[in-house]
């Protein structure tokens, strides 16, 4: 019975090839009504052309797990991942759904007023706070095992830590450091820190900087400044080097914080690569680093790995962002799967956490990071990815996140808020805005919303 109401959808899937489609699922590629009602016409005509009336009613008893994810460069693994795993239980079905982000936000905005929240959402970490306002996500630490919780970086039990209680999991988390064209450095006279504990000291770093540039190299620094609104994760170590932060971790409001001293100072500083030329504010292309070798750093997370690595082969090295007064710091945070309050009101619970198990196996945490260059979330998988070891080239990014020197971005349902009034600011500082004035405008504006929804208050409500 699974399998025919399977090959039927399969069937129509194929049929819909080269249209516009929001989702798809291993069961249910659309959720409308009228497909709805052809899957249960279907499914009763082989019941009845096969006399399998106990199958029938067997398959009323199959709970049926419906899962909500944000489209992205994991998409395509999802689908294969998501149907094998509905093949290997019986005792339960998988209909998922892949939307693009901004509309998968907005649906699960509406879906508790409306009664159809999912079993499991697959988002970004930083939207999780956003829908715990609504009490749509369950806590799983009565589901998950020790030794799988042992097992996970602690960059990732953080993010998905909420009040002492775990609230998801992960399959891999991100990977932030400057990348470095080996042959340039050298070629310069600059040291080349392999380990964070060897990070340049910001004298050290400015000093690098010039002898790149009387080396013959006109912006020897890229920091992905054609794309201003990155740098609310990329630039955060620095902030944090600095002494300063985004937002006030314990009030989860931005006033003092954001337009404190020590974040003006860290933004300012991006006015002082721009005034000395080390930086081009007006680059708007993305291979400036790799392709063009137009500079010897680049200020870039894990995604740029394999455009990086095809193009400079063994002079791309990971080197460590360097201590600006306060510290060496990266940064860290992942796509997460959680579990929603419907699942457990609506008995799904235990199957959809089987899903989510599964989900963070060894095996498909190996393989989706093969295929979205991400840093694996468990131990156990790092220790057997060559990639990974010590001596390997992305070792760094193990080192730090197993290091705990990983600083989040502010987990508070008012992440769009803040991230857009800092990407507005970013953006005039890199065209010559004084960047207190741009952190005060972007602090009193970020505050008013948060205090309008009352999101300065979430956690101890």
């Amino acid at each position: 019975m699974k399998k025919n109401v399977k090959l039927f959808l399969g069937t129509a899937m194929a049929a819909m090839i080269g249209t516009a489609l929001t989702g798809c699922g291993s069961k249910a590629a659309e959720t409308s009504a009228e497909t709805a009602a052809n899957t249960t016409t279907e499914a009763a005509a082989g019941t009845e052309a096969g006399g399998e009336a106990s199958t029938e009613a067997a398959s009323e008893e199959v709970k049926n797990v419906r899962i909500w994810l944000a489209d992205g460069a994991e998409a395509e693994f999802y689908k294969t991942m998501l149907s094998d795993i509905d093949e290997s239980h019986p005792e339960f079905t998988v209909e998922y759904e892949i939307y693009p982000n901004d509309e998968l936000i907005n649906k699960l905005q509406l879906a508790p007023s409306v009664g159809d929240t999912p079993d499991l959402v697959v988002v970004d970490g930083l939207r999780v706070p956003l829908f715990m306002t609504q009490d749509m996500i369950a806590p799983i630490d009565s589901y998950i095992s020790d030794d799988l919780k042992n097992d996970l970086l602690p960059s990732v039990i953080a993010e998905c830590t909420y009040g002492e209680q775990l609230y998801g999991v992960a399959q891999f988390d991100a990977g932030l450091s400057l990348w470095g064209n080996k042959s340039m450095l050298e070629e310069a006279g600059v040291r080349i820190p392999a380990s964070y504990k060897e990070a340049w000291t910001k004298e050290e770093f400015e000093d690098a900087l010039a002898k790149l540039k009387a080396n013959g190299i006109e912006y020897p620094l890229y920091i992905r400044q054609n794309s201003p609104r990155t740098l609310y994760y990329t630039y955060l170590p620095i902030v944090r080097s600095f002494g300063g932060d985004l937002m006030n971790r314990e009030t989860m409001l931005t006033e003092g914080t954001l337009n404190s001293p020590e974040t003006v100072e860290a933004f300012s500083y991006i006015t002082w690569l721009v005034d000395n030329q080390y930086i081009d504010p007006l680059c708007d292309y993305e291979d400036g680093f790799f392709n063009k070798k137009e500079n010897a750093l680049s200020l870039v997370g894990h995604w740029a790995t394999t455009n990086i690595t095809d193009a400079l082969g063994e002079d791309a090295i990971l080197v460590p962002i360097p201590d600006f007064g306060n510290g060496v710091y990266t940064g860290s945070g992942s796509t997460v799967w959680t579990m929603t309050t419907a699942a457990v009101d609506n008995g799904n619970a235990e199957a959809a956490w089987k899903v989510m198990e599964e989900a963070v196996s060894t095996e498909n945490v190996s393989e989706i990071t093969k295929a979205n260059g991400g840093i694996p979330a468990r131990k156990s998988v790092l220790e057997k990815d060559d990639r990974f070891v010590e001596g390997g080239q992305l070792y760094l990014y193990r080192e730090q996140l197993e290091a705990g020197i990983s600083y989040l971005r502010p987990l508070t349902p008012a992440h769009q808020t803040n991230y857009d009034a800092v990407e507005s600011a970013v953006s005039n500082i890199l065209l010559g805005a004084d960047a207190k004035s741009e952190l005060d405008n972007a602090a009193a504006s970020v505050d008013s919303i948060i205090k309008e929804n009352g999101w300065n208050e979430w956690l101890s409500e």
